[in-house]
């Protein structure tokens, strides 16, 4: 009996034993189990949010590229509108332009040799006795100005070597020569007018020379005569396609080389840029169609400026008191 309950016991104690084992396995395994799970959870999460973050940062990023390609693209865009002239809402922008600056008419605006204007106007009887020798803007002016008097030499095309030897000018039944032709009568007046046919074509110096020696000729053919030498009119140059040596700049220093010819020969110098300039170096915009020949409106202008240009000659004084004494002695009559 007393065997059989320490059997019994025995048993409950291994019982008891193995239940213990097997709840401290079972804790261990929990345990270890529980963390692994945990770290495993805790892992998981972590890379998630990682992940997400990188996503996010990835997604800033491009974000951030796409704005600034767009900024690029934007201030390219805008760029090539304004040098297009476009404003961004198409209105047209508004581009700065160097401004304009004031340009003599003359290279030396105190020479002596520049007629100046006269404070009565000359009707066309003046020009009775006058001639005019020059290329297709004097033929412009002849044909347009509504000048009444006056006798013209001119050509089309006519250069300072064409009026110094070719027969470029009809008496009516031949072709002549200038110098032929301003030998044929006599001459009060002499007005020469060159221009876009000899821009261009020599050195200044030989243009001096030659100029020289052609205005001297016509002075030995027609001693008692005023000479006038007319200033090249300026183009407008954004209308001229019919070279690029028809420029402003050529004609100012083609203007200059006149004006020393006037001051060293004892010849006498007519702006008519005073009055056909716009005042920047160029002609009056719409002056001409073509950017060189004058419009009959402007024939008509450079028509005034002659009346107003004038020399006063002893001759003339001499007329003019004879006119005076007698008609004081008309008077002294009545």
């Amino acid at each position: 009996m007393a065997q059989e309950r320490r059997r019994r016991r025995r048993r409950r104690s291994e019982f008891a034993f193995v239940l213990k084992l097997i709840i401290t396995v079972a804790l261990v395994i929990f345990i270890f189990e529980g963390r692994l799970i945990y770290t495993m959870i805790t892992f998981d999460s972590s890379e998630n949010h990682a992940s997400v973050e990188t996503e996010e940062e990835t997604e800033t990023e491009e974000t951030q590229s796409e704005t600034a390609a767009c900024v690029v693209t934007d201030s390219m865009y805008l760029a090539g509108l304004a040098d297009a002239g476009i404003s961004s809402d198409g209105t047209g922008a508004e581009t700065e332009t160097e401004p304009l600056t004031e340009h003599d008419t003359v290279s030396n605006p105190d020479s002596a040799a520049i007629v100046r204007e006269q404070a009565e106007a000359v009707d066309d009887s003046y020009f009775s006795d006058a001639v005019f020798i020059g290329d297709s803007r004097m033929e412009g002016f002849r044909n347009t100005s509504g000048i009444k008097e006056g006798t013209f030499f001119t050509s089309v095309g006519m250069s300072l070597s064409s009026m110094t030897s070719k027969e470029i000018i009809s008496d009516g039944e031949d072709m002549i020569t200038v110098a032929a032709a301003l030998s044929g009568s006599t001459y009060g007046k002499i007005y020469v007018m060159l221009g876009a046919n000899d821009l261009g074509e020599y050195s200044w110096s030989e243009f001096k020379s030659g100029f020289i020696s052609v205005m001297n000729r016509f002075q030995e053919i027609q001693p008692d005569a005023i000479l006038y030498v007319c200033s090249c009119v300026y183009a407008e140059e954004d209308k001229v396609d019919t070279g690029d040596y028809i420029n402003n700049d050529n004609v100012d220093s083609l203007n200059s080389v006149l004006l020393e010819v006037c001051e060293e020969e004892g010849y006498y110098y007519l702006d008519l840029n005073e009055v056909l300039s716009d005042g920047y170096g160029s002609l009056i915009e719409d002056a001409s169609t073509d950017g060189v020949h004058l419009s009959a409106e402007y024939c008509k202008v450079m028509l005034d400026y002659l009346k107003t240009h004038y020399v006063v000659t002893g001759t003339d004084d001499e007329a003019a008191d004879t006119e005076t004494e007698s008609e004081t002695a008309e008077a002294d009559e009545e």
